[in-house]
This record gives structure tokens, C-alpha cells and sequence, in this order.
């Protein structure tokens, strides 16, 4: 924040006093059953059905490096919770997340360094709608005769809004201004929105 301009430097080192080093979840894999836990609870206290997860994948999550950290397990637990029928998470559901997960992250990761390339896509073609259409279209496919956990349309629109902002964010190389404009939207409001949806931001070199 403070390479961006949106930080002051001298307030950053009047705070620095005691800095506290907090190991990522991959070196403290023995949390992963709790924060698990943890966190199917908190979905059922948001009206998403009851889970449990085998212990084939938990060890599948503790061989994960997770490089988005608790975050990213917390968004796996709501992902499996809200959009998986099964009342038991196996291990081969928890692979296929996870393996989902990492190519959207690689993907995200290429565009911004490549700052607009375009990638190969087998749904390259299709609009946008279409591609929602067709995600949706199988969603209530999963349930079969139920429907899906009350709550979708601020799951979905949060699906949409983060590689939407990412991909801004990557065009413009960091700049929110620039990100801000281009989205139509208040630079605050953007701010917002980064930090709520737990955006990584960089600044790409000119």
C-alpha cells in the first residue's frame, strides 16, 4: 500500500514496533481439522446445510500448500457448503476444488503478467451470459428436485465481481484510479470492495 501511495510511510514505522510472525497454514497443517469445523459451523449459522468432511480429505487439505492461506480454505468450506449436494465431502470432491482453484488462480496470474495476452479457452466465443447460463444450468442440475441454499444471487454476483475487479486491476498494472474508472465505479467504493472480497493487489513495473 504504501508503494501505491496509499499508505504513509512514517505512520507504517511508528507502528512497526513489534512485529509478529504469524506461520502460513501450510506449516501448521494440524489446524486445518479445526478451522474446518469452524467454518462448516459458521455456514450452517448462515442457513447453508449441515457438512462433514472424511478424513481421507482432510489429509487431501493438509498436503495443500494453500498459498491464499486461511482465506482460501475459509472460501473452500462456503464453496463446498453452498454449492455441493453430498452431506459428506470426500476426498476426490475436495481434489477436484482444489485443482479448479489453482488453474482460476494460474489463470488470474498469467493475465496480469502478461497484462491483457490472450489465453487459450475452450469456452473462448461464448459471452459471458451464455458461460453463466451454462454454470447455473448445471448448479440446479446437482440438486436434482431441491433447490440450492437461499442466498444465490450474492453468491454468484460474488463469483463475477472478483475475477471482474482482478482482471481491471491487472489491466490498469495496480492503479485503482485507473481500475476505478474503467469499472465505472467510485474509487472508495472499489477500495471497498477489494478489501471485502480479500483481493491481492500488485503493482506490475511499467
Amino acid at each position: 500500500m504504501i508503494q501505491q501511495g496509499l499508505f504513509r510511510e512514517d505512520l507504517y514505522f511508528r507502528l512497526n514496533v513489534v512485529p509478529l510472525r504469524l506461520p502460513p497454514l501450510r506449516e501448521r497443517t494440524e489446524d486445518i481439522p479445526d478451522l474446518v469445523n469452524h467454518f462448516f459451523k459458521t455456514a450452517v449459522s448462515e442457513g447453508l446445510p449441515q457438512k462433514y468432511i472424511d478424513q481421507a480429505a482432510l489429509e487431501r487439505m493438509k498436503k495443500y500448500r494453500w498459498p491464499g492461506n486461511i482465506r482460501e480454505l475459509e472460501n473452500l468450506i462456503r464453496r463446498l457448503a453452498a454449492l455441493h449436494p453430498q452431506e459428506i465431502i470426500s476426498d476426490a470432491l475436495v481434489e477436484t476444488e482444489l485443482n479448479q482453484e489453482f488453474r482460476q488462480v494460474s489463470s488470474i496470474d498469467v493475465a496480469a503478467a502478461t497484462s491483457g495476452s490472450i489465453l487459450s479457452d475452450p469456452d473462448a466465443g461464448q459471452t459471458l451470459s451464455t458461460s453463466v447460463e451454462r454454470h447455473l444450468a448445471k448448479l440446479f442440475a446437482d440438486y436434482g428436485d431441491q433447490l440450492p441454499p437461499p442466498g444465490l444471487y450474492h453468491r454468484i454476483l460474488k463469483e463475477i465481481e472478483i475475477p471482474l475487479i482482478t482482471a481491471a486491476l491487472a489491466a490498469t498494472r495496480g492503479n485503482q484510479i485507473k481500475a476505478a474508472e474503467l469499472l465505472g465505479l467510485n474509487r472508495n467504493t472499489l477500495r471497498k470492495k477489494v478489501n471485502d472480497l480479500d483481493i491481492r493487489l500488485m503493482r506490475l513495473p511499467r
